[in-house]
């Protein structure tokens, strides 16, 4: 009962530290992207995202997929921690010689001129990412979950004052890439500031023996699950050209960037939870269930907003010019809302150490996923977000059986619990953007009127339909923030 407890008190702590992180994060990218918007063409903008995706792409490789397995195993000893961090230094800095030394081929096959200087510049981040997550797995492990956020806020602040600078000097499209360098080197300082872990000048993979099949599959899924997020903007890049980049990329950033704030959010609060609770399963599932209502519950708020607020939204935040992006960003709000609930799996997946399932299975979504993005780009932009979301809720059955099968939750509990706030959700989306279309208001004041009235609309709804389920889930919330 008192392992309990102060495994309560510890995930309120974690929730309150990821939050106030995740929102200043939040902050810093909308507010990079609303002066990116302006001071860059989409044409820029599209280049310079493909340099960044090209280079997380190879980030999935750089800490070897020895992250989580630092977190998930019992018990790692000294000379394990210190020999991945200079493992994992070791692979960046190889992954970055490459990634510098192919920039021109790359050009070259995406016929993309211009990208070789921005992939050149870009493999300078990733030494540093290596290291960086061997020090956050540790601060994790140990439920350091203060350091680890202020080290997340600081990193935040400044990339966002390195890409402004870049872009107000240059007013080019290195402005991203730049901000990609100072996020991994200010990262990887404050982490080292904020950790307490006792390094030595050792490297041997005989330390890493224990891990290795764990991570081997991490690396493998870290790659895959970029893979995942980012090829659709490869293949446009390299299919409707560097312009619809720029749109589509514009759209997914807006329509996922919930999704990639709430993901590592949900990792670092959910997955060390979880992994310590890997043998009571009536614990683990109870625990499981109350996480995903409220995921459900926040993303369901959230994209049911952005849906219906594309247009002004997108007017008042990116200027003129961007407007080809709106019907693409509806779309994708369906993709992210599916993202969010998935990446709860993902993690309980990961605590009960079946890395190699999670491996296989983004593999398999990889592979759908190309296929559906070629067949897509014949119907523009709109095709490509339309074939992704399509396929992300052909998966929702995994997401479902998987509890079941694990965890013994029947199936109709997960769904409940993930998608009870659905339904108030599409009413809120369908009515703002039935409004939006109707009304004539400057963007700001149509973005705050209908904002508001849409939360509220929202609320009223899930209170009339699902009563007992909002008020189990603001319980949880208001607990968690305690």
């Amino acid at each position: 009962m008192r392992e309990q407890a102060g495994l309560g008190r510890e995930a309120g702590l974690a929730v309150r530290w990821n939050a106030a992180a995740a929102a200043v994060t939040l902050a810093s990218q909308l507010l990079q992207i609303l002066f990116l918007a302006r001071w860059l063409s989409p044409a820029e903008f599209g280049l310079a995202a493909v340099a960044v995706s090209a280079a997380g792409f190879l980030h999935g490789f750089c800490d070897l997929g020895l992250a989580n397995a630092l977190v998930q195993r019992e018990a790692v000893p000294k000379e394990g921690w210190s020999s991945a961090l200079w493992a994992t230094l070791v692979t960046g800095i190889v992954l970055g010689l490459a990634l510098a030394a192919f920039s021109a081929p790359l050009e070259a096959a995406l016929r993309l001129q211009g990208l070789a200087p921005l992939l050149a510049a870009a493999a300078f981040a990733l030494p540093g990412f290596g290291p960086a997550s061997v020090l956050q797995a540790h601060l994790q492990r140990h439920l350091r979950f203060r350091r680890l956020a202020a080290a997340e806020i600081l990193a935040a602040v400044v990339s966002l004052a390195v890409a402004l600078a870049w872009a107000q000097r240059h007013r080019d499209a290195g402005a991203l890439v730049a901000g990609l360098i100072a996020l991994g080197a200010a990262r990887l300082v404050a982490l080292g500031a904020f950790s307490t872990l006792e390094l030595s000048w050792r490297l041997n993979l005989r330390d890493l023996s224990s891990l290795s099949s764990f991570g081997g599959y991490q690396m493998g899924t870290r790659a895959l699950d970029f893979a995942v997020g980012n090829l659709d903007r490869l293949l446009v890049a390299r299919l409707l050209g560097v312009t619809a980049t720029g749109f589509y990329t514009m759209a997914s950033q807006i329509a996922l960037r919930p999704t990639a704030l709430i993901g590592p959010f949900v990792g670092r609060t959910l997955l060390p939870l979880l992994a310590r609770l890997q043998g009571e399963r009536t614990r683990m599932a109870a625990a499981y269930l109350r996480s995903l209502s409220v995921l459900g519950f926040l993303s369901a708020l959230v994209y049911g907003l952005l849906f219906g607020l594309a247009e002004p939204l997108v007017k008042l935040a990116l200027g003129p010019g961007w407007e080809p992006a709106i019907p693409t960003l509806r779309i994708l709000s369906l993709l992210g809302f599916l993202t969010v609930l998935g990446n709860a799996i993902g993690n309980l997946t990961l605590a009960m150490g079946r890395a190699g399932f999670v491996f296989w299975m983004n593999a398999a979504v990889l592979t759908a996923r190309l296929g559906g993005v070629v067949l897509g780009a014949r119907y523009g932009l709109t095709g490509v977000a339309a074939a992704m979301s399509l396929l992300m809720a052909l998966s929702l059955p995994i997401d479902l059986i998987l509890p079941r099968r694990w965890l013994g939750i029947p199936v109709r509990e997960t769904a409940w619990a993930g998608g009870w706030a659905a339904l108030p959700a599409a009413l809120t989306a369908g009515g703002l953007a039935a409004l939006s279309a109707a009304v004539s208001l400057a963007p700001w004041l149509e973005v705050l009127l209908l904002g508001v009235s849409g939360t509220l609309f929202f609320g009223a709804a899930a209170w009339t339909l699902h009563r007992r389920r909002l008020r189990e889930t603001l319980r949880e919330i208001a607990g968690k923030l305690r």
